[in-house]
């Protein structure tokens, strides 16, 4: 599924989930379409394997329903096409990095050229510090925050002229796109910012280049600060200590602390020290700056195009989920491990119900008894469940969301789990207990997300990719 196919099966999804009355695709219309084009696909496990059905199946689904949506009302064919802004974005960014390097003219002013450069000075220290900062981050094991999409909803759909009754389609579409596509928002994002970093250096070596051409510069410094040659030394070792450590192979050395000293207040012309400053610069910005950064640009760019071409949809999603296995009438039978937590007779109630309409009518649902808190998981069996013909095996361990995972407990019991179950394992979160402390409101909605996404970062570690919330207690 690529990112056109993703955009306009998530469409679909706008359409079914914000307008449960049917104005612009009617119920007929949307199980005619899921009959349609199960009819003429052969099943799951025969030719194509089940992710690859399930792709193919939402996106025939979705161009036959988004046609008949789409005649009916034109003005939604604004949202699945692609914003023509980005383009312009991206290029207006790196144009920005390029005029901002051309202007330091600080640098290499005519007729002399100081040490203590500030353009130099700022474009290597930020690029140290972003890559201090990522390697901290890297390190510690930190997510990044998650964006706040929520002010974008609906904003692709205003050059369209909607309905007052179809916005609330534009506004869930707009989110769940923004969500959907993240990752791949996120790649273009940074990979655009990379190659900005790198042509700002460019653009002010390049600046250099031009004015040494027709002119001979003198070099040396003044500082209000720093007022011995000491401490400038130290400065500029400290600056160029990437050029000192390839000296062996660039030959190129930093000034001494002699030569140092004969340039305070520019004294003389100096233009073999000129030179060398030059063959510093430009050696300091490739190895610092410029060479990293295009390195970066690469990897992102692959990476965007990677995921341009496989769009991360996440298919286990109630929606897709619940379509999907009434689309490919198999069974799926779920058996489900709580740990740390009671499931009383209510809530195994609605945990059957959710699953229902999580998995589609063919589920069936079997409730395990709980494992208390810090009891090893050997409750659980030796290997993975088998299945019957056209049945789908899954293995849930059911966790109360309100617990923070802790890897001595939690993790040593969803390893247990993973390595039973392997892909069919899943997490299901039960969040009344997480609500019924927090409420509903938007501070407990942001915890839960948070929570949530602690989960999920849990699991991931893991190896198990599905997590599900579920309210079981109404």
């Amino acid at each position: 599924m690529n990112e056109d196919d993703a955009r306009r099966v998530l469409l679909v999804k706008a359409m079914e989930t914000a307008d449960p009355e049917g104005r612009l695709l009617s119920l007929q219309q949307r199980q005619d379409a899921s009959d349609v084009v199960r009819a003429s696909m052969p099943g799951p496990g025969r030719s194509l394997t089940h992710r690859s059905w399930s792709e193919r199946f939402l996106i025939k689904r979705a161009e036959r329903l988004y046609q008949d949506a789409a005649a009916r009302r034109p003005a939604i064919q604004t949202l699945a096409s692609p914003s023509p802004v980005w383009p312009l974005v991206r290029g207006a960014v790196v144009l920005a990095g390029l005029a901002g390097g051309l202007a330091s003219d600080a640098l290499a002013n005519p007729g002399r050229i100081n040490l203590l450069s500030a353009p130099l000075f700022g474009i290597v220290a930020w690029n140290w510090a972003m890559a201090l900062i990522w390697t901290v981050l890297k390190l510690a094991g930190l997510r990044r925050p998650a964006s706040g999409h929520a002010w974008l909803a609906g904003l692709s759909a205003l050059s369209a002229r909607w309905r007052r009754d179809s916005f609330a389609v534009a506004t869930a579409f707009s989110r769940s796109w923004f969500e959907s596509a993240a990752p791949l928002m996120r790649a273009r994002v940074t990979g655009t910012l990379h190659l900005s970093a790198a042509v700002m250096a460019l653009g002010l070596m390049a600046y250099m280049a031009a004015k040494a051409l027709p002119n001979e510069f003198s070099v040396g410094w003044e500082s209000q600060l720093l007022k011995t040659p000491d401490a400038v030394h130290a400065v500029l070792q400290a600056l160029f200590l990437p050029v000192s450590l390839l000296s062996g192979v660039t030959g190129i050395e930093p000034f001494s602390l002699d030569e140092i000293a004969s340039m305070h207040h520019w004294q003389g012309t100096h233009p073999e020290l000129a030179d060398r400053w030059l063959q510093l610069v430009v050696t300091l910005l490739l190895v610092s700056v410029v060479v990293p950064r295009l390195v970066l640009w690469l990897v992102q760019s692959a990476r965007a195009r990677r995921l341009r071409r496989h769009f991360p949809l996440d298919l286990t999603a109630p929606y897709f989920a619940a379509l999907l296995a009434s689309g490919s009438g198999l069974r799926h039978r779920l058996a489900v491990w709580p740990y740390s937590t009671s499931i009383d007779s209510a809530r195994a109630g609605a945990l059957e119900q959710q699953a229902v309409a999580m998995l589609g009518a063919n589920t069936t649902v079997s409730l395990h008894p709980a494992t208390p808190y810090g009891v090893r998981p050997d409750t659980l069996p030796a290997q993975r469940p088998g299945a019957a013909d056209g049945e789908v095996p899954l293995t849930a361990a059911l966790f109360p969301l309100s617990a923070t995972p802790e890897s001595e407990t939690h993790g040593v019991f969803l390893a247990r789990l993973k390595d039973v179950a392997g892909d069919a394992a899943l997490v299901i979160l039960d969040s009344s207990g997480f609500i019924g402390k927090l409420g509903q409101g938007v501070s407990g909605t942001e915890r839960l997300n948070e929570r949530r996404a602690l989960w999920e970062e849990f699991a991931r570690q893991r190896g198990v990719t599905r997590v599900h919330v579920m309210n079981l207690g109404g």
